[in-house]
């Protein structure tokens, strides 16, 4: 009786284990899976959506009285270089030397790798390691 009692409590440990163990693997699968769809929402990331357009025109109406370098008057382009300023375009030496940082107020997602987000003539442009355009949101305040 006492050895078939062991037996049981030996069974209900190991079927106790067993659970856990699956559990964590289940969870483990999960944690996974969701740093996957993650990084590829950031990799899939490479145009502006309607939330970024928002989100920047916001800011930039919020700082428009004292606008961070980039957005100033004098940081405008001139119309032939505005036209430039679109997807695919690679930036030459003129374009390169007025990239300015995206002020740490404005809030964007991360974007894919090997690319970034600079401000240039008073829009943020989204460029890659070889300073190709991926995207520009065109910026002016509307009053």
């Amino acid at each position: 009786m006492e050895k078939i009692q062991m037996e049981k409590t030996e069974m209900e440990k190991t079927m106790k284990q067993r659970l856990t163990i699956a559990v964590l693997a289940a969870f483990l699968s999960l944690t996974a899976f969701s740093a996957m769809a993650q990084d590829r929402d950031h990799r899939d990331h490479d145009k502006f959506d309607d939330n970024d357009r928002r989100v920047a025109h916001e800011w930039y109406e919020a700082h428009h009285d004292h606008p961070p370098a980039g957005f100033r008057d004098r940081d405008r382009l001139e119309a032939e270089h505005e036209e430039r300023l679109k997807e695919g375009y690679v930036l030459d030496q003129d374009f390169r030397g007025r990239i300015h940082p995206v002020p740490s107020g404005l809030r964007l997602p991360r974007p894919p790798r090997n690319q970034r987000y600079v401000v240039i003539g008073g829009h943020v442009v989204l460029i890659d390691n070889g300073y190709r355009v991926h995207d520009v949101i065109h910026l002016e305040v509307k009053f």
